[in-house]
């Protein structure tokens, strides 16, 4: 009796702490005869990190590199909503969504010579949330974030992906994208101000809120166990409009090329009791 009621006090005791584990299939040596818990982890996340090169600045000639943070929500379960957002199915067919985020680099004219007698702009960050359809082989999305820091406005891409499984680990997408932003961006990163002007040599100018490029944008993803996987993009994107006429861009390039590499690792956490 002694044995049985310590082995339940450590049964209750376990019960109540959260639980973090992989997430992966059971081997078949390892399925068990009773019913798995309907609810086996509350939050299913993949976190990681590689390395991107970027423009130097949006509207640059250069390049740089820098190490970058990976992360993607699988799966959340809230008490009181239920599935707030539900593991994607290679197979399904519907309604997605995720967090979208993006930092931009402080631009620093002294690191520019082209841009001597702009100011600088601090560096930026932007929250928001990425929406999309999945049908067939193709999934329209569009993402919208607001932005705060070096601006304070909104921004934002949208396009057509078509989603390639050339096998159980291997995933492909491959599609147009456009992206748009505010007035405040166009300016901020875009425009140059009356002072600006006087002490560049550059026309003064006010570019206005709207579409400001256009082009392309492939991903990858191999899963060499189902934790671990590579991700990679590459994103080729044109200047158009009010952003291709900037005086910026002018002393720069309307081409703008975005390479991505990264290892991402994949894991869930039991968050609230059943």
């Amino acid at each position: 009796m002694r044995q049985l009621w310590l082995g339940l006090g450590v049964a209750a005791l376990s019960s109540g702490i959260a639980l973090a584990a992989d997430v992966a299939a059971p081997r078949p040596d390892q399925i068990q005869t009773q019913a798995p818990p309907a609810r086996p982890f509350d939050i299913i996340l993949e976190i990681g990190g590689g390395a991107a090169m970027r423009p130097a600045y949006e509207g640059a000639k250069d390049f740089k590199y820098n190490p970058i943070g990976l992360f993607t929500l699988h799966y959340l379960w809230l008490p009181g909503y239920g599935n707030v957002k539900t593991e994607r199915d290679r197979a399904r067919e519907g309604f997605i969504f995720a967090p979208s985020v993006r930092y931009i680099y402080k631009r620093d004219t002294d690191d520019h010579p082209e841009l001597r007698g702009l100011n600088d702009v601090s560096a930026s960050y932007e929250v928001g949330g990425k929406f999309g359809y999945q049908w067939n082989i193709f999934q329209p999305w569009v993402a919208v974030r607001y932005g705060f820091g070096g601006y304070q406005g909104v921004v934002g891409e949208t396009g057509l992906a078509m989603r390639f499984l050339p096998g159980p680990y291997t995933e492909f997408t491959f599609g147009p994208r456009a992206s748009f932003a505010t007035s405040d961006y166009m300016r901020t990163y875009f425009g140059v101000t009356p002072a600006e002007a006087a002490a560049s040599g550059f026309a003064a100018y006010n570019p206005s809120g709207g579409f400001k490029g256009v082009g392309l944008e492939a991903t990858g993803r191999y899963e060499f166990t189902p934790q671990w996987s590579l991700v990679g993009a590459l994103i080729y994107e044109k200047l158009i409009g009010d952003a291709a006429d900037s005086p910026v861009v002018q002393v720069g390039n309307e081409n703008q090329f975005t390479a991505r590499l990264g290892i991402s690792y994949r894991f869930g956490l039991k968050l609230f009791k059943d």
